[in-house]
């Protein structure tokens, strides 16, 4: 991953963390969340208004749905002693174009008082909520089976 890069995510997530987590958290203390450091990706696509079929909260509470990432968020509270939680941050609020279709940027971060570290990549469907995952290393997107694949491999 680049240094520009890893600026940027390190930016976001701070800003994002002070602004989101704090209301995210208190309204979904049970359910956390990690996240892999992400690699570089195309810059996202202004893409004309249109009303999404999925909102950005339907979008979060996708993923958190997701068993791994309950299985990661629990392991994380339970290592940290509680003091640790998983949690969804939204990397940039303009829709990232994937194939002319716009999509949500979300990562899952282990959030603790002194740093959030990535864990994993999300792209959410506004028109349909398909997930596809960002590789950390690549930046290829797959599909969420594909990911699945590689976390049994």
């Amino acid at each position: 991953m680049s240094s520009s890069r890893k600026s940027a995510l390190a930016g976001a997530v701070a800003g994002l963390l002070l602004a989101g987590i704090g209301a995210w958290y208190a309204s979904n203390h049970k359910i956390h969340a990690t996240a892999t450091p992400m690699a570089a990706a195309p810059a996202p696509v202004a893409m004309p208004a249109a009303k999404a079929n999925v909102s950005r909260d339907q979008a979060v509470e996708k993923l958190m749905a997701l068993p791994e990432l309950k299985r990661l968020a629990d392991a994380i509270e339970k290592r940290s002693g509680g003091e640790r939680h998983g949690a969804l941050l939204e990397t940039d609020p303009a829709p990232r174009d994937v194939n002319g279709s716009p999509y949500y940027q979300l990562i899952f971060v282990e959030n603790g008082d002194d740093m959030a570290q990535a864990v994993a990549s999300f792209l959410v469907s506004h028109v349909n909520g398909d997930i596809l995952v960002e590789d950390d290393i690549s930046g290829e997107l797959m599909s969420l089976d594909q990911w699945r694949k590689g976390l049994k491999d």
